[in-house]
C-alpha cells in the first residue's frame, strides 16, 4: 500500500469506528493490521473483537449492565487508538515519505537511547540547571548521554523528537511540565516546543499532548500560551468527532471555556485563520491588478520620487507631499494600495507574494526553524554579525520588535542581506530603522496597541509562519495542510463547549459575512436565531447569505421574516422581488419592484429590474418605458441602448432599432449585436447591409457556425412575423456559409 491508499484505508476505519459500525470496523481493522505483518496487532484486535462480542450477548440476555454504555465507550477509544498505531506502522513502514524516513531513524535511536529527550534538554539548560529543573519531576538523568552538541541543534533535535513520537508517556510529560515551569528556559524555546506538540497532535491524536498544551496555556507565559490555544483549536477542529470518547478532554474544554478572555481569544484565532485562508486571493490580487499596474507606472513613480537622489536625509523623514500626484494616471491604484495597508494593520498576509521566494536558504532545510520565533540571539543570525557590519545588531533588535512581519519572513529578511551590496545593505536597513521608530512611537500609545492587540499580533505573525510552513516547505506535499480545512466550526462539537457568548458569535458570524463567506456565515446566524430573539437585520443577513449561496428559496423566507418588520424598507423589496426573479416567478417580482419604486422612483437599479421582469413578462411597451427613464436619468449609461435596440426590433420600431444598434456597434460590439443589427436591416429591406452585418458576425466569432446558427435560429419567428420570406431564411443561411 502507498501513503495515499494507507491514509484512505486509515480515514474509512476511523469513519466506521466513530459512526458505530463496530464489528465492520474490527473486520476492516484486521485486515488493515495484516499489512504490519506484527501478530501483537492481530492479538489486540481479537481480545477487542471478544469485548464487543460480550457487549453484545450481554445486551440482548435481559442482563443490565450498568457499566456497558461506558465500555462500549472504551470500546470505540480503543479500536481509533490502535487505528493510530497500526496507521502509523505502516506509513513508517512502507510510505517512502521524508518525514516517515525521519521517524524511522528516530525510533531505531530510541531503541538505543532510552533517554534521548533528557539528554537534548541539558545541552539546551546545561547540566547543573537541568538537575535542578528536573530535581521535582523524579525523572532519572543519572544514564543521560555525554555527548556535546550546540544548544541550537539541541532544539532541533528536541523538537523532531517531540513532534515524531506518537504517544507521550508518562516520561515526555513530565519533561514537558517541567519545561513548561521552567524559568530558565527562555520563551522563544518554549514556543517552538509548543510548535513540536502541536505537529506531533495534528499528526497522531494523543490526549496527553493535549494536557501538554494545556499546561503552557494554563502557564500564560507571553508568546508561549498564544501558540498553545492555536495548536489546542487546531486539535479540537481536527478530532472533534473524537473527543466524545474522552470525558476527561471534554471536562478541559469546560474548564477552558471559564479562563478570561477565551472567547475574544477564539474569535480572534478564528478570524485570523480566515484570513490566512483567504491569502491566495490577496496574492493574486497584488500580482495580477496592483504589481501590473506600478510596473506600468514605474518610470513616472521614479521621476515623482526623485530616486536618483534617494538617499537625501529629507527623504527619509518625510512622505512626499506629491504621493497622490502620482497616481493621477491611476487613480484606482493608490486606493488598492491604502486597502492593502489597511489590511496589512489589521491581520491580512500581505508579505506572502514577496517572500515566498525568499526560502530557499538552507536555514529552511530544518522542519523546526519555519516555527522558531525571531530572537536576536538566534544563531543564524549572531553568524550574520561581524565587526564590518556594526549596522546589523540594532537592525535586527528593532526587527524584533515588529509586529507587521511574521517570524519566518523575518528571517528571510535578514537571511538576504547577506548578498545585497554594503551600500544598499546600509541604506536599507536605515530606512527601516526609521521606519520602526514611527512605528514604535505609535505602538506607546496605550489606546493603539493594548496587551490583547498584541496578543492578536502574535496570533497573526505564529498562524502567517504556519501558513508559510505548510505552503512553501519543501516536503509540503507530505503534510495535511490544515488552511485547506473547511474549519466549518459552527457545526463542531467543541466550539458549542467552548463559546457561550452570542455576542462573539455575532462577531465570527460578521466577519464571515463580510469577507464572502457566506456559508459559515448562515449557519452562524441561524444558531444565533435559536438562541436569542432575533431581529430585522439578523433575518435581513441570514436571506443575504442564501442568497449568495443561490439557495432562493431559503432566501426569500428569511427576507419574508425581515418584511414582517418593516414592509416598507425598499431593500427588502428589492431582494424579495430578486429571488421571484430567479425563482421564475416574474409576476411576484415585478410586484415588489413596483413597490420599491414608489419610495425610490429614480433608482436606476429598480426601474432597470422592473424593466427587465416586463420582459420576462413579454410586456414590451411598459419595459420600453422603463428602459427610455434609465436612459433619460443616466445618459451615459451605454449598456441601456442594448434591451432598447431589441425590444424596438421586437415591437417592429425598425428605425429606432438601427439607430441604437448602429450606436452600439460603433463602442462595443459583439456577434449577437450584429447578428440582431441584420434582423433589423433585412426586415427594413436592406438585404446587403443585412448580409454584411451576419457576415461581420461570423467574423467577430471566429466563423462559429454552430454559434451563429443557433443564435438566428431563435430569432427566426420575429422575421416571418414581419415578412420574410421562409425560404429566403434558409437561403440566406446557406448563402453566408458558401461565402465562408
Amino acid at each position: 500500500m502507498n501513503h495515499n491508499e494507507i491514509q484512505a484505508k486509515y480515514n474509512e476505519i476511523c469513519d466506521l469506528i466513530i459512526n458505530k459500525e463496530i464489528s465492520e470496523s474490527i473486520q476492516q481493522l484486521k485486515l488493515f493490521a495484516n499489512q504490519t505483518k506484527k501478530e501483537y496487532h492481530q492479538i489486540q484486535i481479537e481480545s477487542l473483537k471478544e469485548t464487543y462480542s460480550n457487549i453484545l450477548k450481554h445486551s440482548f440476555s435481559n442482563i443490565i449492565d450498568p457499566k456497558r454504555d461506558n465500555i462500549y465507550n472504551h470500546l470505540q477509544r480503543t479500536l481509533l487508538e490502535l487505528a493510530d498505531t497500526i496507521n502509523e506502522c505502516l506509513l513508517t513502514d512502507n510510505s517512502g515519505l521524508t518525514i516517515y524516513k525521519m521517524k524511522w531513524s528516530l525510533d531505531k535511536k530510541r531503541e538505543q537511547h532510552s533517554d534521548e529527550a533528557i539528554s537534548l534538554i541539558h545541552s539546551l539548560t546545561f547540566d547543573s540547571e537541568l538537575d535542578e529543573i528536573l530535581k521535582g519531576s523524579k525523572i532519572n538523568i543519572s544514564g543521560s548521554s555525554d555527548k556535546t552538541i550546540s544548544r541550537q541543534q539541541a532544539l532541533r533535535d528536541l523538537f523532531n523528537y517531540l513532534w515524531l513520537t506518537d504517544k507521550y508517556l508518562e516520561t515526555e510529560s513530565k519533561i514537558l511540565e517541567t519545561i513548561c515551569h521552567s524559568e530558565k528556559i527562555p520563551w522563544h524555546d518554549k514556543s517552538l516546543i509548543v510548535s513540536a506538540i502541536t505537529m506531533s497532535l495534528l499528526r497522531v491524536f494523543d490526549k496527553n499532548k493535549f494536557n501538554s498544551l494545556l499546561n503552557f496555556y494554563y502557564y500564560n507565559e507571553e508568546h508561549v500560551y498564544q501558540r498553545a490555544l492555536i495548536g489546542l483549536l487546531l486539535g479540537f477542529y481536527k478530532y472533534d468527532k473524537r473527543i466524545q470518547f474522552y470525558p476527561e478532554l471534554i471536562k478541559e474544554i469546560e474548564k477552558i471555556a471559564k479562563t478570561s478572555d477565551i472567547d475574544k481569544l477564539t474569535e480572534s484565532i478564528i478570524i485570523q485563520i480566515f484570513k490566512s485562508k483567504d491569502t491566495e486571493k490577496l496574492t493574486k490580487k497584488w500580482e495580477e491588478e496592483i504589481l501590473p499596474e506600478m510596473m506600468k507606472m514605474q518610470p513616472k513613480i521614479e521621476k515623482s520620487l526623485d530616486l536618483e537622489n534617494i538617499i537625501d536625509e529629507k527623504f527619509l523623514e518625510d512622505k512626499n507631499p506629491d504621493w497622490e500626484k502620482v497616481f493621477e494616471d491611476s487613480p484606482g491604484l493608490l486606493d488598492k494600495l491604502q486597502d492593502f495597508s489597511k489590511m496589512q494593520i489589521e491581520g491580512a498576509d500581505v508579505f506572502m507574494s514577496a517572500f515566498s521566494r525568499l526560502k530557499h536558504f538552507p536555514f529552511y532545510n530544518e522542519i523546526s526553524n519555519w516555527f522558531v520565533p525571531f530572537y536576536k540571539e538566534n544563531e543564524s543570525l549572531t553568524q550574520l554579525i561581524n565587526e564590518k557590519e556594526t549596522k546589523l545588531q540594532p537592525f535586527i533588535e528593532q526587527l524584533e520588535k515588529s509586529h507587521y512581519m511574521c517570524n519566518s519572513d523575518k528571517y528571510s529578511f535578514c537571511l538576504n542581506l547577506q548578498y545585497i551590496p554594503e551600500s544598499h545593505k546600509t541604506m536599507m536597513m536605515d530606512m527601516f530603522n526609521e521606519e520602526m521608530k514611527n512605528i514604535e512611537e505609535i505602538s506607546n500609545d496605550e489606546n493603539l496597541l493594548n496587551s490583547f492587540a498584541v496578543t492578536k499580533n502574535i496570533f497573526t505573525q505564529y498562524l502567517q509562519d504556519l501558513y508559510r510552513f505548510f505552503k512553501l516547505n519543501q516536503y509540503k506535499n507530505e503534510f495535511s495542510d490544515i488552511f485547506d480545512w473547511k474549519f466549518d466550526i459552527q457545526n463542531t462539537f467543541f466550539f458549542k463547549k467552548l463559546i457561550h457568548n452570542t455576542k462573539i458569535t455575532r462577531n465570527i458570524a460578521e466577519f464571515f459575512l463580510e469577507n464572502k463567506h457566506f456559508n459559515q456565515a448562515a449557519e452562524l446566524f441561524v444558531n444565533l436565531e435559536k438562541i436569542e430573539d432575533p431581529d430585522i437585520e439578523l433575518y435581513e443577513k441570514i436571506g443575504y447569505c442564501y442568497q449568495q449561496e443561490g439557495n432562493y428559496k431559503l432566501a426569500l423566507d428569511y427576507y419574508k421574516k425581515a418584511e414582517l418588520y418593516d414592509s416598507k424598507k425598499v431593500w427588502i423589496s428589492k431582494k424579495i422581488a430578486l429571488c421571484y426573479r430567479y425563482m421564475n416567478n416574474p409576476e411576484k417580482a415585478l410586484e415588489y419592484y413596483l413597490d420599491a419604486e414608489k419610495f425610490e422612483p429614480e433608482n436606476l437599479y429598480i426601474l432597470a429590474y422592473i424593466g427587465h421582469t416586463l420582459v420576462r413578462l413579454k410586456r414590451y411597451d411598459e419595459a420600453l418605458k422603463y428602459y427610455y427613464k434609465v436612459e433619460y436619468l443616466s445618459p451615459s449609461n451605454d449598456k441601456i441602448q442594448r434591451p432598447i435596440a431589441w425590444i424596438s426590433f421586437i415591437l417592429g420600431k425598425f428605425e429606432t432599432a438601427n439607430t441604437y444598434y448602429t450606436k452600439i456597434i460603433d463602442y462595443n460590439k459583439n456577434e449577437f449585436d450584429l447578428i440582431h443589427l441584420g434582423h433589423v436591416q433585412w426586415c427594413m429591406n436592406e438585404q446587403k447591409k443585412a448580409i454584411h452585418s451576419y457576415q461581420e458576425a461570423l467574423r467577430l466569432s471566429n466563423n462559429d457556425f454552430v454559434s451563429f446558427y443557433k443564435a438566428f435560429n431563435d430569432d427566426i419567428h420575429y422575421l416571418l412575423k414581419y415578412g420574410v420570406n421562409p425560404i429566403d431564411i434558409n437561403l440566406m443561411k446557406d448563402y453566408l456559409k458558401q461565402e465562408f
